[in-house]
């Protein structure tokens, strides 16, 4: 797939910025390409972030993947609002896991290689 590097910096950028907008003070990111996959975690020490707003997250990324179009989607992401970037992120990869466990939040992306 051509530029995967970069679908995987952008989303990855994406993240990073939803983070620092909203006072996050640790954040680790972690991203681990397999033969068939690319896995990107994220924990979030001490979120900011609400039950209802980690459910809109949640929900937001696990939007179905948009294979087809994918290759103007990640060119997009940084142009437009911010409930679309995310969808422009959700549309880019296959699964996500949202979770909060004693005050941090979790998150687990999966995007499988074509």
């Amino acid at each position: 797939m051509r530029h995967e590097t970069k679908k995987i910096s952008r989303i990855v950028d994406e993240l990073a910025t939803l983070f620092l907008k909203k006072d996050t003070n640790e954040v680790d990111f972690k991203i681990k390409r397999e033969p068939h996959q690319t896995i990107i975690e994220i924990i979030d020490y001490r979120t900011h972030f609400d039950e209802v707003y980690i459910n809109q997250l949640r929900e937001t990324l696990n939007i179905q993947r948009q294979w087809e179009i994918e290759e103007y989607y990640w060119q997009l992401t940084g142009e437009t609002d911010y409930d679309e970037e995310l969808t422009l992120v959700g549309a880019m990869i296959d699964e996500a896991t949202v979770e909060k466990k004693d005050g941090n939040l979790y998150m687990k992306l999966i995007r499988h290689n074509k």
